[in-house]
């Protein structure tokens, strides 16, 4: 069939004709035939204009035919070079093995099983998770059963249309550099996927099924994790529809909660999110707490608690007398940190060698903690939890501590027995301490409000510029190419004091023209200060998903003559317009 850049570009021609004439593709060669046949060109492009890629938290995208889309084939060349790579560092990686878990997504449990077929091909032992488990499970799973590497079939808090690729190393953590560019170098170059028949090498145990043995693991190291044993306190609590509810809910019970109310709606492990309006079940997102909050409300309930369908992000919110209080990830992380920290120098148990650790859009609260507990600060970690993964593995061998780690994604980790964020490391802590604070006719939003009188105000929001498609791939490289030989001196009246540049490493002071070097690894992000460090917008191409984000934060000295929380809500006004404006110049680029 003849393929025209009239209709697509080469990049998409190019991939069309290798699906269509390479026996790997084979399966799929049908349905794009079809697609040519009824001249679904948009369609064809959006699907093959480029390899889908190894991301911020691996490869995760639309489900579907194309090169740009998660298939059998994508998730095939993930595993196969995934085998192929570890065995080129480790000789003994197919007898350690990898461990496979999924999430409620529709293709999820259809995926894994094409996984472990593929790994267990090219001979390592491989272990699959017998029904739906989190995220940190698997992170947790990997460093349990001392296996080389893991995978989780997951597209985290995607829309239901979505599933993806997330690969683990041998330490638990995600893929950093430079595994991630090479399994994807790898990946390249799978001309053929091995596969065994699933029945067969489940009978023959080169496929082990795990189950009851991890799960009781998991919970016995993530509840020796607890603080307290406050436990006065009313809990709603929803999974939306995921994973949480084998890895969140079974901790808290394990530590004594009981009143713990339960969205019996959301309960139900689904893939297509039906109770959530918007589709996509993040915590993040205000409609998809909806039912969580309205349990909460009117059960008089304390706090309610949600996860996205993997469990590795939490949701905090808070009865505030008659109104709910929705914390934000930067929030919870502060309050998870001050009552962690908090509790280990009532024990005399701090020093510098204790560490926390942050990305450069985590709000810089933390590090005023820090500096008031006295313990050592890492905030030079690009977006993506990975980093603070990272860090843990490469703090080992010395004398450091870690404590927390925390991301502005709604992401945290309390101690060491997961390498990758856990909802359980939010849910257990801030549950804890919402219920010592509630001996003080305090909530955890209270607390909150007198670590802003204490420290100084901190407000981040995060805005998204959807760009889909290839022609919505092509508009962020131009956005970020603009920034970088062109960016904006003035935003909102507030005018651009310095410019970080994370692909060259370099921060160019606007007053005196010099430059300075950044530490930390390289990436595609953009940094504009306004006169503080503390207060700047850092822009970058989502790892995950067809989206521009910037995020905004800033601080604000204390008016001791004015509300915090009216102090707090009017910095959150001026952010909105700050962002507003800053669209629409990013729009001009």
């Amino acid at each position: 069939m003849e393929l025209s850049t009239d209709n697509l570009s080469q990049n998409a021609i190019n991939n069309i004709n290798k699906w269509l004439n390479e026996p790997k593709y084979a399966e799929y060669k049908a349905d794009i035939e079809s697609l040519i046949r009824l001249g679904e060109w948009a369609q064809l492009e959006d699907a093959f204009f480029k390899e889908i890629e190894f991301g911020t938290g691996g490869r995760r995208g639309k489900t579907g035919v194309g090169s740009n889309r998660i298939n059998k084939v994508t998730i095939g060349e993930s595993a196969q070079a995934l085998c192929e790579y570890a065995l080129s560092f480790d000789k003994n990686a197919a007898e350690k093995g990898i461990v496979i878990a999924y999430d409620t997504r529709l293709t999820s449990l259809e995926l894994s099983c094409f996984a472990a077929q593929v790994v267990a091909a090219n001979g390592f032992k491989t272990y699959l998770f017998d029904g739906f488990r989190a995220t940190p499970e698997l992170s947790f799973a990997l460093r349990h059963l001392g296996c080389a590497a893991g995978i989780v079939i997951s597209a985290s808090h995607n829309p239901p249309t979505d599933n993806g690729f997330k690969a683990y190393w041998s330490d638990g953590g995600q893929l950093v550099a430079p595994h991630d560019k090479g399994v994807m170098a790898t990946a390249n170059k799978v001309n053929d996927i091995k596969i065994v028949d699933y029945d067969e090498a489940i009978s023959d145990g080169r496929i082990v099924i795990v189950g009851k043995e991890i799960d009781d693991e998991y919970i016995k190291v993530a509840s020796a994790e607890s603080l307290n044993n406050y436990r006065d306190i009313s809990i709603v609590y929803s999974p939306l529809h995921g994973t949480g509810q084998v890895s969140v809910l079974p901790v808290l019970r394990a530590v004594g909660f009981e009143n713990i109310l339960l969205v019996e709606e959301q309960m139900t492990p689904d893939g297509n999110f039906p109770t959530i309006p918007s589709g996509k079940p993040n915590p993040e997102e205000i409609s998809a707490n909806d039912m969580a909050v309205e349990k909460m409300m009117n059960e008089m309930a304390d706090i309610a608690i949600t996860n996205d369908p993997d469990a590795d992000r939490i949701g905090v919110i808070v009865r505030q007398g008659e109104k709910p209080v929705y914390l934000s990830g930067n929030q919870s992380a502060v309050l998870v940190a001050d009552f962690t920290l908090g509790k280990l120098r009532n024990e005399n148990l701090l020093s510098s060698k204790n560490y926390i650790a942050k990305t450069i859009v985590t709000t810089d609260m933390l590090t005023a903690l820090a500096d008031e507990y006295g313990v050592t600060m890492y905030t030079n970690m690009l977006i993506g939890f990975k980093y603070i993964g990272e860090l843990i593995l490469n703090k080992e061998n010395t004398d450091e501590i870690f404590v927390v780690g925390g991301e502005e994604s709604y992401g945290l980790l309390k101690g060491t027995y997961a390498r990758d964020k856990d909802g359980v490391s939010g849910a257990l802590p801030l549950a804890e301490y919402a219920a010592e604070l509630k001996l003080r006719d305090m909530t955890l939003y209270d607390r909150l409000l007198e670590l802003y009188a204490q420290h100084g105000i901190y407000v981040e929001r995060l805005d998204n510029m959807v760009c889909p498609g290839a022609s919505g791939f092509e508009k962020m490289q131009k956005i970020m190419d603009g920034l970088r030989k062109s960016a904006p001196v003035e935003i909102c009246e507030h005018k651009v004091t310095a410019v970080l540049d994370y692909a060259s490493l370099s921060k160019l002071d606007i007053e005196t023209g010099k430059t300075s070097d950044i530490d930390c690894a390289s990436g595609n992000v953009i940094v504009l200060e306004f006169g503080d460090s503390r207060r700047r917008v850092t822009i970058r191409p989502s790892g995950t998903e067809p989206k521009l984000k910037f995020y905004v934060q800033w601080y604000q000295d204390v008016d001791n003559d004015n509300n915090i929380a009216d102090q707090y809500a009017d910095i959150e006004n001026q952010l909105k317009l700050l962002a507003i404006e800053l669209e629409k110049t990013l729009l001009n680029f």
